[in-house]
């Protein structure tokens, strides 16, 4: 079973924060394409639609959050490396 065929919108709302936190960001680019989807594809009264909005907010930070760890991560690995070729070079 996929990680988002488990999920609806009223469990996509009830998420906590530290259950969005502990989402890898696979399954947080999953939950936001679902939610763009139920914007797409459903008649929402306004009300949901705003909290639904708000939940996207939280998911697409907590993605970038994890991009920008990641990147800092690459960065860190990548000067290691030069400093290896370096040091082999010498």
């Amino acid at each position: 079973m996929k990680f988002t065929e488990t999920f609806d919108i009223e469990k996509i709302l009830a998420l906590s924060e530290e259950e969005i936190n502990n989402l890898t960001f696979k399954e947080l680019m999953q939950l936001i394409d679902m939610i763009k989807n139920y914007f797409i594809s459903s008649e929402l009264d306004i009300e949901k639609q705003i909290e639904l909005y708000a939940k996207a907010i939280l998911l697409l930070t907590r993605a970038r959050e994890k991009l920008i760890a990641i990147k800092k991560q690459k960065e860190e690995i990548d000067k290691k490396y030069e400093e290896f070729l370096k040091s082999v070079e010498e």
